[in-house]
């Protein structure tokens, strides 16, 4: 296990020095600097693709990552019906704008479908929970 957490180490050091020596190469204004703060903004995710490289195949749970767990059924429930929920969302906001000739912003219209994305996932997802536990 310790030489999985060297290689770990190692992943990540090499990810922050190739970061920081891209930054050197390319920065038109203080390439030291920029050399740094680069590489110390990639060390962590560097770091974070070792463990995923090396540690986290040995000690993921079977079922967890096969995908076969309680939560991927709900979210893949919720996922589904949220689709259908967005094509409803989208054609009777088609009819409205068609019918009232209106020339909404499209960042609004963006946004709104966005958000309703996000309520309905998250209200299926939550009430397929509830289902399940009680």
């Amino acid at each position: 296990m310790t030489l999985r957490w060297i290689s770990v180490a190692a992943v990540g050091l090499a990810t922050a020095l190739a970061t920081a020596l891209l930054a050197w190469l390319v920065s038109p204004v203080a390439p030291g600097i920029s050399a740094v703060v680069f590489g110390f903004t990639a060390l962590p995710f560097g770091t974070m693709l070792g463990w995923v490289l090396f540690i986290a195949p040995s000690t993921a749970d079977s079922a967890y990552a096969s995908g076969e767990s309680i939560e991927s059924h709900w979210t893949t429930k919720a996922s589904s019906g949220t689709a259908t929920d967005l094509v409803t969302v989208l054609g009777l906001t088609l009819a409205v704008v068609a019918i009232t000739h209106v020339d909404p912003p499209a960042t609004l219209l963006l946004t709104g479908l966005l958000l309703a994305a996000f309520a309905s996932f998250t209200a299926r997802y939550a009430f397929a929970r509830y289902r399940a536990l009680s």
